[in-house]
């Protein structure tokens, strides 16, 4: 049985590539197994499915779609399509979000939850062996389906065989998501991170190997998506060595702790190929509580500067929205990210409530001290601390600060200030 990887992709120009690093990787895993496999990109935004429905069901047997919160609704879309056309087709759906999926809607669907390598090898050969084995949901207990949908996710364990690029070579080459490690060791309670028990690491040989492909595939750009830049402090240190040694020409972007940070490391990312660290204050706010953002006041204020001290450009990231926040609250973090971290950048990001966080527990719970309204996207609305139109002031209060530090900073040229103001607006009202 041949098999295809659907994943989506979006926004090419911020980030070229049509390849999500989830089918990258369940897709070498499968060839590994010696499984039939071929990746296949979709636009999010694609307004008519016929032709991509009619070419999934002519070329393969197997259907499995890689599926996140963004994609809630095409995916239902896709799925209803190919079952119109061919009602039989074997259609396998896996991602974060298949937890929050109403199997109800989903007839003859599988679905996967957590790691999904093994579980998906597993699957297929279940599929193709005739679906008869009666055990086979019991034994595979992160596998699910409308007649069988009690599940649980019991393993975190990473299953990987083959490094990237093994058989998935003509890929764009502009840009590449990457990762070291999966899961996230603190605790946030507004990030989606958490969901994941436990941190797991890929071993740094196999990291070694894949970095050196990296460099030898000559990728332009490399975004490397771990919650936190290879897991763990030394971690970091010598995989950012890796990129220097194997792939100095890749410009990276990479999220960064600032408990990560150190005169040693500092002196490794001087000579990185950096485009960007991205580093998460959130917010300095004592009304906000501490289990919403674990960060380190202490080491922000240690050891950020040292970064624009060395011309290591970094964005300093801030929310809009936290329960506990006001206007002067956010005028308090953002002149406290100017005036004592000073970063290349920085920019305010609107809340996004994640399902299963803590932070989701206080949705309409407005009989409590604190509380969130959210829109039909998850989006604030308003809390115990702020009004709806109130946090409409701190959006437009948040977006002419960053605008004003762009020209402060970014003076070089008319045409860079527009770029970074168009990014900043679109960031801070999406």
């Amino acid at each position: 049985m041949k098999v295809g990887l659907v994943n989506y992709y979006l926004r090419l120009k911020d980030y070229p590539t049509r390849y999500s690093l989830a089918t990258l990787r369940l897709g070498e895993y499968l060839n590994s197994c010696n499984i039939d496999v071929e990746l296949y990109p979709i636009p999010l935004d694609v307004n008519q499915y016929t032709e991509i429905v009619n070419d999934l069901n002519n070329k393969f047997d197997i259907i499995a779609i890689s599926h996140y919160v963004w994609s809630v609704n095409s995916t239902k879309r896709l799925v209803d399509e190919i079952m119109k056309q061919n009602s039989c087709k074997k259609i396998i759906i896996g991602g974060p979000e298949v937890r929050y999926i109403d199997v109800n809607e989903y007839k003859n669907v599988y679905f996967i939850s957590g790691e999904g390598e093994e579980a998906l090898v597993n699957l297929i050969k279940y599929i193709e062996d005739g679906e008869i084995d009666i055990n086979f949901f019991k034994k595979n207990r992160n596998i699910f389906n409308d007649k069988n949908n009690q599940y649980c996710c019991e393993s975190n364990e990473l299953k990987y065989k083959n490094p990237l690029f093994t058989k998935f070579k003509n890929i764009d080459k502009s840009f590449l998501y990457y990762e070291t490690s999966r899961g996230c060791a603190y605790n946030c309670g507004y990030c989606g991170f958490n969901n994941r028990k436990t941190v797991a690491n890929f071993d740094l040989a196999f990291v070694e190997e894949e970095i050196k492909r990296i460099g030898q595939q000559n990728f332009k750009e490399v975004f490397v998506v771990d919650a936190n830049f290879g897991g763990t402090k030394e971690r970091a240190k010598i995989i950012m060595q890796y990129f220097n040694k194997y792939a100095p020409e890749a410009i990276l972007t990479i999220y960064l702790r600032p408990e990560f940070i150190d005169d040693e490391f500092i002196g490794i990312l001087k000579l990185a190929n950096i485009k960007e660290i991205r580093i998460g204050i959130q917010t300095i706010n004592k009304n906000i509580p501490s289990w919403v953002r674990s960060n380190s006041i202490y080491h922000i204020v240690k050891e950020l500067p040292k970064l624009s001290k060395n011309n290591i450009p970094w964005k300093a990231e801030l929310i809009i929205g936290l329960p506990g926040d006001n206007l002067n609250g956010l005028k308090e973090s953002i002149d406290f990210v100017e005036n004592i971290l000073n970063p290349t950048e920085f920019c305010c990001y609107p809340l996004t409530v994640i399902k299963s966080t803590k932070m989701y527990e206080l949705v309409n719970k407005t009989k409590d001290n604190m509380w969130i309204k959210v829109d039909e996207n998850y989006m604030a609305y308003e809390s115990n601390s702020y009004t709806h139109e109130e946090l409409i002031e701190m959006q437009q209060y948040a977006i002419n600060r960053m605008n004003n530090y762009l020209e402060k900073c970014y003076n070089k040229s008319d045409k860079l200030i527009k770029q970074k103001k168009n990014n900043v607006i679109k960031k801070t009202i999406e």
